[in-house]
């Protein structure tokens, strides 16, 4: 009768992990650990996060975007597996838990600022998942000794192009993204997106935002294209 049971829900809500797809599992513990080690900086390989001419924005991320990592990222953002809200979040909270150290230092309160999400973007996944993401990174802060509060602050318009070459893109994205909460300045800000590519979305937003007066100190994302094996050091170098 279980066999039966199990063989019904596979055919009503087929079940199986989104990084090797094995059935009847919502995450399988291997591709599970891809997601449990120290929290590593990718800025190195974000060729156009380039902000007001500066240092590259320190940017740590959890995971490599490739094999079972980006099976289950493209399962979550694209494929319909809400299943997967807890799990990344859980990564993301855990994000926020280690890096904490390295910003408590700054001493005022930090806001995390989630990366634009689109409209229709939010209604088809029927969640905000930058959103989501920096409510975990705050709690993961929170439990690390910060004191922070998560502000939606930015929206993005019609000036991002999507198909154009990475140049026009960028200039696209930096035309787009507007700071629609009224600043706090002074006050530094950490922002949260989902995956890290070019960095064009990130120098955008923290372009808007310091155009603005508020500080960007980092940014936290899940995962990041252009790395297989992460840096370990997760210090503000």
């Amino acid at each position: 009768m279980a066999r039966v049971l199990r063989a019904v829900a596979r055919a009503v809500v087929p079940v199986a992990c989104p990084g090797c797809g094995r059935e009847d599992v919502r995450c399988c513990d291997s591709c599970a650990a891809l997601w449990w080690e120290p929290v590593w900086r990718a800025e190195p390989d974000a060729a156009r996060l380039d902000v007001h001419g500066r240092a590259a924005l320190p940017v740590w991320v959890a995971a490599p975007l490739v094999g079972p990592a980006h099976g289950m990222v493209a399962a979550w953002k694209d494929g319909g597996r809400r299943d997967l809200d807890g799990f990344f979040a859980d990564v993301a909270y855990r994000a926020g838990a280690q890096i904490a150290p390295h910003l408590v230092e700054l001493g005022r309160k930090v806001r995390v600022v989630p990366a634009p999400a689109r409209a229709a973007s939010t209604r088809r996944r029927g969640v905000n998942l930058p959103l989501a993401l920096a409510r975990a990174v705050a709690e993961g802060l929170i439990a690390g000794g910060m004191q922070c509060e998560v502000v939606s602050a930015l929206a993005i318009g019609a000036g991002e192009q999507r198909g154009g070459s990475a140049i026009d893109r960028w200039r696209g994205m930096r035309r787009a993204v507007r700071v629609t909460v009224a600043p706090d300045p002074g006050r530094p800000v950490l922002l949260v997106d989902d995956v890290v590519t070019t960095g064009a979305t990130l120098a955008a937003c923290a372009a808007a935002l310091e155009g603005r007066g508020s500080p960007v100190v980092g940014a936290v994302g899940l995962a990041a294209v252009g790395r297989v094996a992460g840096d370990a050091d997760p210090g503000l170098r």
